[in-house]
């Protein structure tokens, strides 16, 4: 603890006399910025059994944080960025009389030279992250992670876009008793599109050694995918066509008796949506999610939402084309979370046969969110299906911290079948083909008559097995007038199945009425006859979808709905849907906001469980600014679920300002979020008051009151703090 302390004012010191800025300075430090934070809060816990028993835990801590970071032409055409984070946080722990002193650092140095050559760009890098946890006369841990790294870009004039990289990491705590992993990792990536023409290529190679389980694995995968598309006859006829080829090896040499080999499950689509009925909601393509970027962010934002609309769960899944046995999904998010933010967060895992209809395989309360990798690390029961998701809330408000991460950016979803070593062969290799070719055809121009056909073929998987499709149809759209609107197809599928020979009849029509320009009504239907092996499959479902201007400012939706499914094992399940919404905008600066929806199940035939299941959900809120500097919103939820208490939430949050400029701002929330597992709830109020000195430096000074309620217990905290942040 002494060496820590002595070594962080000798940073700080340094840091506020190099020359910060990029005007005046010269050399390698034009364009460093400098900032530092100092964090010191005060925590008090009690936590109360269901048996009665009470303790008490009060924390005390200071936690300053220095961030540096340059990025500079040392020569021409050489670009160098360079820095790190530096943090120590100090802690005084009194549980139940028993006092302790423990000192956390952080260290994250960083250095990264890039050539700015359009055509020819080399570059390396070395990263450092080191933990060390230090409890006076108790325990010392530290952790380190090295990374040395080597790129390459190369875009030829008119040839592919291709980029190199080379890393080699070495994971470590410092007696390595616990952990001692190394990894090397190659990947190269080359693009190519010329006219209607596409053409990728993606090959990656792990090796990874853990000495304290003996185990050694080596991953090698290629892939590639050509893509065409064009249009005939005058743009009557499109064609599209693309094949992918996928190659894995994976080599497994082990020397002791323990660890595992995660098997990488490669996915066809990403998928995710908005949405809090995960049972019924289809998940939209979202392809960055599994474009092997692990820094952009892939449109879903997990961190603090801002009320009504962002409290939605965050559905993000996978299409994995044919049925596959998963067990393991990693979450990439765009930064290093702490603990107690990480933790916050509870996955549900769910399964589909159609990205329609989802079954929920299990929860996961708490996934392990890695120490030096910004992922989430959920593990659960193995299932087997083409479409698997998660499903999670967003960050909330009543997390101690959630106000410093209004992001958190999710950036890759990647699947695994994980097995113990000693059951896995010592080689595993496997070459997948996927070919699709779609085409459509306009036969009639009024009405719009389509031939809509296309074929898929995806094999072999490492069981040996293949998958194709083969689908004709038709599809009409036509406008009857002004008012009335009529779209259908109806479409036969053909092709073998792991589990047999399938056929399926799919049909969905739509037929829309627009009498006035303030109302429009739809009416859907969607039916699926299906048989794999002999064995029925059906679903048919009506819709009726309404949105209507009552008045100027006055929004309103509402729909109903019935879905009837039948399924192979006998089970027989009729669903109804109810949902309504509007939006109140009374007064200029008032405006408020109701969601209801209700959902009820009948199952007969053959099934586990209940028969029936109900589950109702409202939700209205309201937002006034009585005038310019002060905002104030409030909101209410119900649920209610068959067979379980029925539960509310209630929010308050306030912000004012009494300048013009916003720079002082005073802060109050009282928040409620339910959890899923545990079915309790937790409260926080906090009030808050905060200085923007400028665009990025400020003081925050807040207390916050939460409270936890589980089944087995209630926990309540009080904790002040205050935050000074500054760059220079």
């Amino acid at each position: 603890m002494r060496s820590a302390a002595r070594v962080f004012p000798l940073v700080v010191t340094c840091a506020l006399v190099l020359p910060g800025s990029p005007a005046s300075a010269q050399g390698i430090f034009a364009g460093m910025q400098k900032g530092l934070e100092t964090v010191f809060s005060s925590v008090s816990t009690t936590t109360t059994l269901a048996s009665g028993a009470v303790t008490r835990t009060d924390t005390n801590n200071i936690y300053p944080a220095l961030t540096l970071n340059f990025d500079t032409l040392i020569y021409p055409g050489v670009k160098m960025n360079a820095g790190g984070v530096f943090e120590i946080n100090f802690l005084d722990i009194n549980a139940s009389g028993s006092r302790s002193s423990s000192t956390i650092s952080r260290n994250r140095p960083y250095f990264q030279l890039r050539s700015t050559n359009p055509t020819l760009a080399p570059g390396f890098s070395y990263f450092r992250r080191e933990e060390r946890a230090k409890t006076a006369g108790l325990s010392d841990v530290k952790l380190v992670n090295e990374e040395y790294g080597a790129y390459l870009g190369w875009q030829p004039e008119g040839g592919p876009r291709s980029d190199l990289q080379l890393l080699r990491t070495h994971t470590f705590d410092g007696a390595r008793a616990f952990q001692d992993i190394t990894k090397g990792f190659g990947s190269l990536i080359s693009t190519y599109a010329r006219g209607n023409l596409g053409a990728n290529y993606r090959g990656a190679y792990l090796d990874t050694d853990d000495q304290l389980h003996g185990l050694e694995t080596r991953q090698v995968s290629h892939a590639g995918r050509v893509s065409y598309s064009d249009s005939f006859i005058n743009k009557r006829l499109l064609w599209n066509a693309t094949y992918n080829i996928n190659y894995q090896d994976v080599r497994t040499a082990s020397r002791g008796t323990g660890g595992e080999v995660a098997l990488p499950v490669t996915p066809f689509v990403g998928l995710a949506t908005l949405s809090d009925t995960p049972v019924t909601a289809k998940l939209t393509e979202n392809p960055a999610l599994i474009d092997s970027n692990l820094t952009a962010g892939a449109g879903i934002d997990l961190g603090l939402p801002t009320p009504p609309a962002g409290q939605q769960s965050r559905n993000i899944g996978l299409d994995l084309l044919h049925p596959a046995e998963v067990n393991r999904f990693l979450i990439w998010v765009d930064r290093e979370l702490p603990f107690e933010i990480a933790n916050s967060f509870s996955w549900e895992v769910y399964s589909s046969l159609d990205n329609i209809v989802w079954k929920r395989e299990s929860i996961v309360g708490a996934a392990r969110f890695g120490t030096f990798e910004s992922r989430f690390e959920i593990d659960f029961s193995s299932v087997t299906a083409r479409y698997v998701k998660v499903v999670t809330k967003p960050l909330s408000a009543v997390v101690q911290g959630s106000a410093s991460y209004p992001d958190i950016l999710v950036t890759e979803m990647q699947a695994f079948l994980r097995r113990p070593a000693g059951q896995v062969s010592s080689r595993v290799s496997n070459t997948t083909n996927i070919l699709s070719t779609d085409v459509r055809m306009r036969l009639l121009d009024t009405p719009s008559l389509y031939y809509e056909g296309f074929y898929v073929y995806d094999g072999p998987n490492l069981a040996g097995k293949s998958t194709d499709t083969l689908s004709n149809g038709l599809s009409v759209n036509h406008a009857f007038g002004r008012i009335f609107s009529a779209y259908a197809r109806a479409a036969y599928e053909q092709g073998r199945q792991p589990d047999g020979y399938r056929t399926a009849a799919v049909t969905n029509a739509t037929l829309t009425v627009d009498p006035i320009s303030t109302f429009r009504s739809s009416l859907l239907y969607t039916g699926q006859d299906e048989r794999i092996a002999g064995l029925p499959r059906t679903r048919r479902g009506f819709f009726v979808q309404n949105s209507a201007q009552l008045y100027q400012g006055v929004d309103f939706l509402f729909g109903f709905g019935w879905n009837a499914t039948t399924r192979e094992t006998g089970e027989i399940a009729h669903d109804r849907l109810l949902n309504a919404s509007a939006t109140i905008v009374p007064r200029e600066r008032v405006s408020l906001t109701f969601n209801y929806d209700d959902t009820t199940t009948r199952r007969s035939g053959t099934f586990v469980g209940s028969p029936q299941s109900h589950t109702r959900r409202l939700y209205a809120a309201v937002a006034v600014d009585p005038f310019r500097t002060l905002h104030v919103a409030l909101g209410e939820e119900v649920i209610a679920i068959s067979g379980q208490r029925t539960r509310t939430t209630f929010n308050i949050d306030v912000n004012f300002s009494p300048f013009p400029d916003g720079r002082l701002q005073f802060l109050f929330a009282s928040n409620e979020a339910l959890r899923a597992l545990e079915f309790g709830k937790d409260r926080s109020t906090l009030g808050a008051v905060r200085w923007n000195i400028s665009r990025r430096s400020y003081v925050d000074v807040s207390y916050q009151r939460t409270r936890s309620e589980f089944v087995f217990q209630t926990t309540e905290s009080r904790i002040f703090s205050v935050t000074v942040r500054l760059f220079f």
